[in-house]
């Protein structure tokens, strides 16, 4: 502990709060118990599930859910709503491969290839050859 040490009369006080504390059985049980949970199956795979889901594909979802809908509602025939439903899951289906494309072209632009450490042009990256050792 850093600082000066606590006084006669504040070590006595400590000591009366914490015996108070001690006595309550349940806050005893809850702070011996405590920590942290580990966090269950599901609330893990929908977490990665809504990191990889990218907000364009939402945000398309949710457009076309709405236009849909809307449409759904005021001409409720089976034709009208089995086209509605192909239209819809088009829309998601090329909302997600743009998204997939577009970032693995960021990907791409981001990694410079003779900044990779195992590129095929360093030296270091790699097996070297009989005709890369320099003469002696």
């Amino acid at each position: 502990m850093d600082g000066p040490s606590l006084s006669g009369r504040e070590r006595r006080l400590l000591e009366e709060i914490e015996s108070g504390l001690r006595q309550d059985t349940r806050l005893d049980r809850k702070l011996s118990t405590m920590g942290a949970k580990r966090p269950g199956r599901v609330r893990t795979a929908v977490r990665r599930t809504v990191r990889r889901i990218p907000a364009g594909v939402v945000l398309t979802a949710l457009v076309m859910t709405a236009i849909c809908l809307s449409v759904g509602v005021r001409t409720p025939t089976v034709a009208v709503l089995t086209a509605l439903g192909v239209v819809w899951a088009a829309s998601l289906a090329v909302a997600a491969a743009a998204a997939v494309l577009l970032r693995r072209r960021a990907g791409a632009r981001r990694r410079d290839p003779l900044d990779r450490p195992d590129g095929p042009d360093r030296p270091e990256g790699r097996e070297r050859r009989p005709w890369d050792k320099p003469e002696v």
